[in-house]
């Protein structure tokens, strides 16, 4: 069926129309919503210092004598005070959750203590500053000097962070409101979506007047471009059929220019998108010999080692982990083996663990003494790597003539040792600080040793472990790692049965929940 000229312009402006007005609304809503995100931190923020201490009196005058009826009305009056908070806790110092407005709606809880689980969250409730959690995850505690100032805290290393970005949204709020307790707050951005939908509304009958109006100009304008909308046409079909280098050029000053702007844009982002996909592709295979780069660092075999039965193994979270271990050439009876965990994961970990691995094949045959093979690799890694790149690891040494394990740590998780003849699992002494930290960590490492008996085990590990999730938000967590260790070391298994035991109990655990962070492994078992 044949279109007319004047279809065919009314589709024209109106989709143009349509564009225009979907990019300036899109532009337009964001700025509206990070302001308003902005606007209901700061106030709420402010909020939550003014009434933290007046819960807390509340709280200690009325629910804590049973007094819930007075107690709930004064809550109701501070509820009224901000139309973002969703629901508020009262939380002792140890954990226990002794209010919660979601749950405590009509009487006092008397049940068993509500106890946290949330590991983050507990966090928080002990610290003294105010601190507070996104919906992206992040974890922010606010530090506020005698002016006024405020800087932003991680909760880890309590160091200084980059500025937030703007708009960001919070998942609940945290003020310590006594030295016995802290106030945790949910937020609630309803409003804000409210608000969001109504200029989406206002918005969309705007583009709809902007439709009608490109409607009738069409009508009016269609005798006097048939020219340039045939120029259209055929441009569009070159660009059809893959001629991405077309260009219309239309003369007019009407909306058909724009249109016409509108085709050569369409026409420079294929061409783009093209190339693009080329790129992609080349990209893509470069990933793949990074990864083959990478398992090529990975010792393909474990070494025969008098006196130790070994297993080894990592498990990335993706195709390049920041996880790595090996075991190093024999120097006379001296066997050294390493595992090193770089922060984060994918192509910047995997080149970090790459210049590790390098350097510790180069000074471990230069040097005898373990710290200064440490010191060493640090050295270099501090120059040579990111200042916000960071590498845990632990390295040991076996002596075949001696039968002596000995080991030293830098910032790395404890080794697990379990003692065959007690049946119980015990946490070496941690240490040191990470490689790339700070340009000499000599002073801060010391060389450890552990009784290693004929049927006891070291296991070796990353945090990926301990850290890994199930769908119910439990960590698997130390206490159960060490537990079932225990557990297994009953068996007398061989160290490869061991640490299949171990992976199988962490993923019977875990559920199918997405692994978050590259898991790695090192068995000895002394024979």
């Amino acid at each position: 069926m044949k279109i007319s000229i004047r279809s065919k312009l009314i589709v024209a402006i109106s989709g143009l129309v349509i564009l225009v007005f979907s990019m300036a609304a899109h532009l337009f809503i964001a700025e509206k919503k990070i302001e308003m995100a902005d606007d209901i931190y700061l106030s709420s923020l402010a909020y939550v210092k003014l009434v933290s201490p007046k819960i807390i009196t509340n709280y200690e005058t009325y629910l804590a004598h049973n007094g819930f009826i007075y107690f709930n009305r004064e809550m109701k009056s501070i509820f009224s005070q901000s139309e973002y908070i969703d629901s508020i806790k009262i939380i002792t110092y140890s954990g226990e959750v002794l209010y919660d407005s979601s749950e405590d709606v009509n009487k006092k809880y008397e049940g068993e203590k509500r106890i946290l689980k949330q590991v983050d969250l507990f966090a928080q409730v002990r610290t003294e500053n105010i601190s507070f959690r996104t919906v992206s995850g992040r974890t922010i505690f606010i530090k506020e000097d005698g002016n006024g100032n405020i800087t932003y805290v991680n909760s880890d290393e309590n160091k200084n962070i980059a500025p937030l970005e703007k708009g960001f949204v919070i998942d609940y709020l945290v003020v310590p409101a006594t030295e016995k307790y802290s106030v945790v707050y949910k937020m609630n951005y309803q409003k804000m979506d409210e608000r969001v939908e109504f200029m989406i509304m206002r918005i969309a009958y705007l583009a709809l007047f902007g439709i009608m109006i490109g409607m009738i100009m069409s009508f009016i304008m269609s005798k006097q471009i048939t020219k340039p909308v045939a120029d259209l046409v055929n441009g569009v079909n070159k660009i059809a059929l893959g001629d991405f280098k077309t260009r219309v050029d239309i003369k007019s000053n009407d909306e058909i220019r724009f249109l016409g702007d509108a085709v050569n844009k369409m026409a420079i982002d294929l061409e783009m998108s093209t190339d693009a996909k080329i790129y992609k592709a080349r990209v893509g295979e470069e990933l793949k010999i990074a990864m083959k780069i990478q398992k090529q660092l990975i010792p393909d075999k474990i070494p025969k080692v008098k006196g130790l039965e070994i297993a080894a193994g990592i498990t990335p979270a993706e195709e390049i982990g920041g996880d790595m271990y090996d075991f190093l050439p024999k120097i006379g009876s001296r066997q050294l083996m390493y595992l090193g965990d770089v922060t984060g994961h994918g192509v910047p970990a995997g080149i970090v663990s790459s210049i590790a691995s390098a350097l510790f094949y180069g000074y471990s045959s230069t040097h005898t003494d373990l710290v200064e093979v440490m010191a060493s690799v640090n050295r270099v890694m501090k120059v040579k790597t990111m200042t916000n790149m960071f590498m845990t690891l632990c390295l040991l040494e076996w002596d075949e003539s001696t039968s002596k394990l000995r080991y030293v740590s830098a910032g790395h998780e404890q080794l697990i040792h379990y003692k065959a003849k007690t049946g119980k699992a015990e946490l070496a002494l941690a240490g040191g600080v990470a490689l790339g930290m700070i340009p000499d960590i000599s002073k801060l490492l010391k060389v450890q040793d552990i009784n290693l008996e004929v049927g006891d085990f070291v296991v070796l590990y990353s945090d990926g472990i301990p850290e890994s999730w199930n769908w119910k938000r439990e960590i698997y967590g130390m206490d159960r790692f060490i537990a079932d260790v225990e557990s297994i070391g009953t068996k007398d298994l061989s160290a490869t049965n061991f640490q299949n035991n171990v992976l199988i109990n962490v993923k019977k655990f875990t559920e199918g929940f997405p692994q978050a962070d590259d898991i790695t492994m090192i068995v000895l078992k002394r024979v």
